[in-house]
């Protein structure tokens, strides 16, 4: 691997990662043959590449290995496409399984190898069938969020491993156990709730006990924050501006800002509770705060996609395109976020080879799942502006208000609402001169 100048990226299908011992591949063009009689040779018809085709020849070895190859079988055996990460290439679309086989060698300790061949395909087109590109967009979308949440819950799983009271990557569980017990009285403070409505019942530490309360304390964490955020999009229910209430973009940002406000919280904690000696949360690693910390970036990340997705559903015909791709801005740098947090946890379960190998191959499926997702994201966000109408600037016919102006676009004064969204510039609807600039649907 060293003498390669290229830099070679971790191989991997659907998030599951493994080691390359050997890859070939192959391409053909599908050729369609005219023979005509008396005449030497044929007429070629070229019809196209019949698709890139990948063997590749992998290996799993050390502790664990076998666990590592079961995941990698479970994807294999899933229906459909799904991103294969080439070493060279980098990311390969929608490439499908066709066939593998796997062997054991005597010889060969804790080591499996197994031969795959994916072969690249198209997605489906529907035939006489009328598709709703935004629909059908939401329904994938809504499917990746619920596979995303599923490898988020496992990822935890994962970091949270506990032997003999003490994580490998994180150092004391009860130490970790009392960091979410604070977090999450923090966090309720934060966002106006109150004890008797949100009592904290992880249960208090024991070593045979950890994992059950450790699992609980992190789901209470969910629930609390998506119930947070979701209370903070409700500022102003109206989406109408001039009658006072907020726009969408407005109500997304604010439950973006009490995302960021919630992933302060571990580092505020411990400054906190710094100058009390007897304070087990003024005890907290930068380790156990790392870990802590994930839990929230996996629970904000997945709640404001999900608060984006029906935030789109439900308003995406009232919102304009600068509002919807600052909406689909705000989720990527977010999920950006998360994903820095979580390579640093994967350098971490490097450094510490096989002891933590669990956390780095789950992390590796986290980023993956969270890629996919906001990928789906974006996809939802093209097809919404795709539905709308071409936006052109047009001049105000005369002196007048944004109702003279949308009857004289449209003839129709119903749109002004409309006309008020794409003009935030204008901020006197009843007093607007004639050959203001004025932003409109071209239909």
């Amino acid at each position: 691997m060293s003498g390669w100048h290229t830099v070679l990226q971790e191989a991997s299908f659907k998030g599951v990662p493994f080691e390359i011992e050997r890859i070939e591949e192959r391409n053909a063009k599908d050729l369609a043959a005219h023979a005509r009689p008396f005449t030497s040779g044929v007429d070629l018809e070229d019809m196209g590449n019949t698709g890139r085709e990948v063997n590749i020849s992998a290996v799993f070895f050390g502790r664990q290995y076998s666990s590592r190859l079961l995941k990698l079988l479970e994807v294999l055996e899933e229906s459909g496409g799904g991103v294969l990460v080439h070493p060279v290439w980098g990311r390969m679309q929608n490439m499908i399984p066709a066939s593998w086989n796997y062997r054991h060698e005597a010889d060969n300790v804790d080591w499996a190898a197994i031969d795959i061949t994916f072969r690249e395909a198209t997605e489906a087109q529907p035939i006489l069938v009328f598709e709703n590109s935004f629909l059908m967009s939401l329904e994938r979308l809504i499917a990746r969020i619920d596979s995303y949440r599923s490898v988020a819950e496992g990822f935890i799983d994962a970091i949270f491993a506990v032997k003999g009271g003490v994580s490998d990557l994180w150092g004391s569980a009860q130490g970790l156990l009392s960091g979410l017990s604070g977090v999450f009285a923090s966090i309720r403070s934060l966002l106006g709730f109150d004890a008797i409505g949100w009592p904290f019942k992880g249960g208090s530490y024991s070593q045979a006990a950890f994992h059950v309360g450790a699992k609980n304390s992190v789901k209470q964490i969910g629930e609390l924050i998506e119930a947070g955020l979701r209370q903070a999009t409700d500022v102003g229910t109206a989406i109408d501006v001039q009658m006072g209430g907020f726009s969408v973009r407005q109500r997304f940002d604010e439950a973006v800002k009490a995302g960021e406000s919630v992933l302060a919280v571990p580092n505020r904690l411990r400054q906190d509770h710094r100058g009390n000696a007897v304070s087990d949360l003024s005890r907290l690693t930068d380790r156990q705060l790392q870990a802590i910390r994930l839990v929230l970036e996996l629970s904000v990340t997945g709640v404001l996609v999900e608060i984006a997705s029906e935030m789109i559903e439900d308003y995406g015909e009232d919102m304009s395109a600068p509002d919807l791709m600052q909406l689909n801005r705000s989720v990527r740098l977010r999920v950006q976020a998360a994903i820095d947090a979580l390579r640093e946890t994967e350098k971490a379960a490097l450094s510490e080879q096989l002891s933590a190998e669990s956390v780095y191959s789950t992390c590796h499926q986290t980023i993956e799942a969270m890629r996919e997702t906001v990928g789906r994201l974006n996809a939802l966000v093209v097809a919404a502006i795709d539905q709308k109408p071409p936006l052109i600037v047009r001049r105000a016919p005369s002196d007048g208000t944004i109702h003279q102006i949308a009857f004289a676009f449209y003839a129709d004064i119903g749109r002004a609402d409309e006309l008020m969204r794409l003009n935030p510039h204008i901020t006197h609807p009843s007093f607007i001169r004639r050959n203001t600039l004025v932003n409109a649907y071209a239909k």
